[in-house]
């Protein structure tokens, strides 16, 4: 199997998420910064990890914590300058991994420039940049939605007509029909390639194009359906996706994952066509159906199998477990006293799949969603929607560094609450606890990056789940791996032949580096064992 080096570094290192806001704070306001990230690459580099993708840091408004952006080539104040940004981008080169960049292309802040200039008249240049339409009969102009399920049209006294916006009306969703608008947009990102940073993850990225005749939409297909909608998955944006993805191949060594909004169980099918071809448009799609997956080993090979099936030849799988807006998989089964080793398991499986995986920040020490009260809630969903959603606040808690006030992030009051649970749990200590979350992460990335077969090598299934257990192998040239994974809260007898006289690489019952000497084992609840093959 053959790799082009110039791609081998997306297709098979580790990636990590950082939430700038809640990662560390170096000046003490209580926000996470970007020369606290610097601070803590070491950190980064001893867990083994080979690319971090930061959640945005442009100047903004902050409606959206970011993702309302009203400068795309600055950095806003909270989190540095664009010195820091330099700074960084510098300091992870030279400890040989890779920077990866947030990207909204859905929409802007209704502070941007752009956006200044479209609503200030209806004859403006920049006012078909966005998308402006007449009052239907004094009304909105269609029935569509915002992504939490109010009207998607605000009314603009001054000009009389209604903007466009999929999310809060501070974020007005541009018009990418426009050329002029495509071509600036364009230009902005080109600047940070030029920059130096390594790539982008795609905010919302199946949104960009929405159905041109603006015409209403079944309210039950518009608000539950992931596919045949009319305010996105338009086929229109994969011809962007692929002048995107020409662009970025004009430079050495750059990559882009896109993020495609679905709901609840996910549609694999519908983000394997963001992938193209496999070499023309994303590199890597997120398929979030790992994370839908109620906890069962038969749902979670289906989910595997059927991604690996859906992805073009030439494409290439990713994986992730928790995010930013979807929570902490810690928490997400109500795991109980087996949580750790629930959570142990589903990490084996992440860091053995074929296939990138993406780890969010504090993942790694067993970090859980939070408790926020309604008097701390920042997220404005949660604000919306309380008592009934508080929001993803949850997920978004400061990093736990330490025993000391506010876990290590900041020597001042948080922007948000650290979690109650930073004096047991918080990296200083599991440092130097061998049987630790962060111990288990570090050695299994140790491992998969001395075993081609677990970043490079095909996979094969041997057991689909059935009664509770996972196994199958990954192979690269002559070399096997084997992983085998018990989902029961029972012991489960586990037999195959080529397990006799291998030797153990990583589990969390079986000590490493020891010989198994026979072709059945029983396994442990919740055991998840990595074994080296020699057949």
């Amino acid at each position: 199997m053959e790799e082009k080096e110039t791609y081998s570094w997306w297709k098979h290192g580790v990636f990590y998420h950082i939430y700038p806001k809640s990662f560390k704070d170096s000046n003490g306001d209580g926000v996470g910064d970007i020369p606290g990230i610097i601070e803590k690459l070491d950190y980064l580099v001893d867990l083994g990890i080979d690319a971090i993708w930061l959640s945005p840091v442009y100047k903004s408004p902050m409606v959206d914590f970011g993702y309302d952006i009203s400068g795309y080539r600055k950095i806003d104040p909270l989190f540095g300058s664009m010195e820091d940004l330099k700074e960084l981008i510098a300091q992870v080169h030279s400890r040989g991994m890779k920077l990866v960049m947030d990207l909204v292309m859905n929409h802007t802040s209704d502070q941007h420039p752009w956006f200044v200039e479209s609503r200030s008249s209806i004859d403006n240049p920049k006012r078909d940049w966005y998308i402006w339409r007449e009052p239907k009969n004094g009304k909105i102009p269609n029935n569509w939605i915002t992504n939490f399920g109010s009207a998607a049209w605000t009314y603009d006294k001054h000009t009389k007509q209604y903007y466009y916006h999929s999310f809060f009306k501070e974020q007005p969703d541009l018009n990418w029909r426009n050329e002029d608008m495509k071509r600036s947009f364009f230009e902005k990102i080109q600047f940070w390639l030029d920059l130096g940073i390594d790539g982008f993850r795609l905010d919302v990225i199946n949104l960009l194009i929405k159905e041109k005749t603006f015409r209403n939409s079944p309210l039950l297909s518009n608000w539950f359906s992931n596919g045949k909608v009319l305010n996105r998955n338009q086929p229109r944006t994969f011809k962007i996706l692929q002048e995107f993805r020409a662009l970025l191949d004009t430079y050495d060594n750059k990559m882009s994952v896109g993020e495609i909004y679905v709901l609840p169980p996910g549609d694999t099918n519908l983000v394997a066509q963001f992938l193209g071809k496999g070499d023309d448009m994303l590199h890597m799609a997120f398929d979030f159906s790992l994370i839908f997956c109620s906890w069962n080993a038969c749902k979670y090979h289906e989910a595997i199998k059927k991604w690996y099936s859906a992805i073009p030849p030439e494409g290439w799988p990713c994986f992730v477990l928790s995010n930013h807006d979807l929570g902490r998989f810690v928490k997400r089964y109500s795991l109980g006293i087996h949580k750790y080793a629930k959570a142990k398991l589903l990490v084996t499986l992440l860091l053995t799949l074929r296939g990138t995986p993406f780890i969010y920040y504090g993942d790694e020490i067993g970090m859980e969603n939070s408790r926020i009260s309604k008097k701390d809630i920042k997220d404005p969903y949660g604000k919306k929607f309380w008592p009934f959603y508080a929001g993803r606040d949850k997920a978004r808690t400061p990093m736990q560094w330490n025993s000391d006030e506010n876990g290590g992030f900041s020597n001042t009051t948080p922007w948000l609450p650290v979690s109650e649970s930073y004096k047991s749990l918080n990296v200083e200590d599991q440092l130097k606890d061998e049987d630790s979350m962060l111990n288990f992460y570090r050695q299994l990335i140790k491992v998969r990056k001395e075993y081609p077969s677990l970043s490079m090598g095909n996979w094969h299934s041997i057991i689909d789940g059935v009664g509770g257990v996972l196994a199958y192998e990954r192979r690269y040239e002559k070399e096997e791996i084997l992983i085998v994974l018990n989902f029961s809260y029972r012991k489960k007898s586990f037999s195959y032949q080529k397990i006799e006289s291998s030797s153990v690489l990583v589990s969390t019952h079986r000590q490493y580096n020891t010989m198994i000497e026979t072709h059945e084992i029983t396994l442990q609840a919740y055991e998840a064992t990595v074994l080296k093959l020699f057949s």
